[in-house]
């Protein structure tokens, strides 16, 4: 699994957690290693949840990146626009095309890519009604980077590698996206590119710590690679949609089947590039170029596991304000109870400081002392 750099240092320096997970101890890059490593449990994540935040800030701020992070892309889904309108394929009427249990992984990445001292920004090829771009812009805001969001605001063009896609598909207009993004993300952080990739990424000239690549068509991707990929900065990834665990994925490989994993198969063959690649869920998948015979550190199970236990968290924690605020209902309906008695027995005049009092914490209302 990856981890922040202050989280790896925090391990190697105590002696006791260094034999305890010594496989976090070892690792000497974000991405990727030559050692043999076994996964394993998620032990560590345990740790960090159980008592490892208490011990180390690297941690605190992780766990606590994580979290809100998570929670503000659940917040963003709720609220955010579900139907396309302008549907013309039947993938396309939902506007929402990648959910937050999916960006979390970009976020993780990003976070850690970040304390690694990975340089550049991030771009976003194929943003559609703006939904994933929204969640990314809170990502960059808190890693002071800029997210550039290419897209044609089109929809797709035409192509002659996929006829289950038409032009015009999947189409989110430029002032569509920028009005969500400024609803529901940090508008400040973005830049829009406007173009088909062919003409727009002509003379793309910015470091990038992230590529996220969410185009269905193979001649997309291609453009996109051609014009991008060399300027990732060293130690930078590559995210892309439409990578399948079972057609797409070949023993840390690529296969040449459709779309943009022909596209990135096709792409590393012709320039002879060593890289490995590993499926994330739901479609989707990790790039990492790297050195012959290196392996991926990412792990979809220590994501999913870290994601999950944020949303218990949140559960427990909504259902302790629920539990507090009927207490404090029950509190008040009793003590209304009380000064019910007490006018009916009482001349209940009190005095003006006390009714001051009373006023405060929301006990005494002229229209009931009458």
């Amino acid at each position: 699994m990856i981890y922040p750099k202050g989280i790896v240092q925090f391990v190697g320096s105590d002696p006791e957690l260094k034999a305890r997970f010594s496989n976090i101890a070892s690792i000497d890059s974000v991405n990727t290693t030559s050692l043999t490593m076994l996964q394993g449990d998620c032990a560590f994540e345990e740790y960090m949840l159980a008592e490892g935040y208490t011990r180390s800030r690297a941690i605190r701020k992780y766990l606590y990146f994580v979290a809100s992070t998570y929670s503000i892309f659940n917040d963003i889904y709720q609220y955010f626009p579900k139907e396309n309108a302008n549907s013309t394929h039947k993938d396309d009427v939902s506007a929402i095309g990648t959910a937050p249990f999916e960006l979390i992984y970009h976020a993780i990445y990003l976070y850690c890519l970040d304390s690694w001292d990975v340089e550049g920004d991030v771009i976003e090829c194929g943003t559609y009604k703006g939904f994933s771009a929204c969640c990314l812009s809170w990502v960059c805001s808190y890693l002071n980077k800029r997210l550039i969001v290419a897209d044609s605001f089109e929809g797709l063009p035409e192509n002659k590698t996929d006829p289950y896609y038409k032009k015009g598909d999947f189409c989110g207009q430029l002032d569509e996206v920028r009005a969500n993004i400024e609803d529901f993300g940090r508008i400040e952080q973005v830049e829009f590119l406007k173009g088909f990739y062919d003409t727009s990424l002509l003379g793309f000239n910015r470091p990038l710590c992230m590529l996220w690549m969410d185009v269905d068509l193979y001649e997309s991707a291609k453009d996109i690679l051609n014009n991008v990929f060399s300027h990732l900065s060293p130690g930078a990834v590559l995210i892309s949609h439409e990578l399948f665990a079972e057609r797409d994925f070949d023993n840390g490989l690529l296969k040449s089947t459709i779309g943009p994993a022909k596209a990135l198969h096709d792409f590393f063959a012709d320039h002879d590039m060593n890289y490995q690649a590993m499926p994330f869920e739901n479609g989707f998948g990790l790039v990492v170029p790297c050195s012959q015979g290196n392996r991926v550190l990412m792990s979809s199970e220590h994501v999913q596991f870290l994601r999950d236990r944020c949303r218990q968290l949140d559960v427990v924690l909504a259902r302790q304000r629920t539990v507090f605020e009927q207490d404090i209902s029950n509190w008040r309906n009793e003590v209304e109870k009380l000064l019910q008695i007490y006018r009916s027995t009482f001349d209940f005049r009190l005095k003006r400081g006390v009714k001051k009092i009373l006023a405060r914490i929301g006990l005494y209302r002229k229209d009931i002392d009458a």
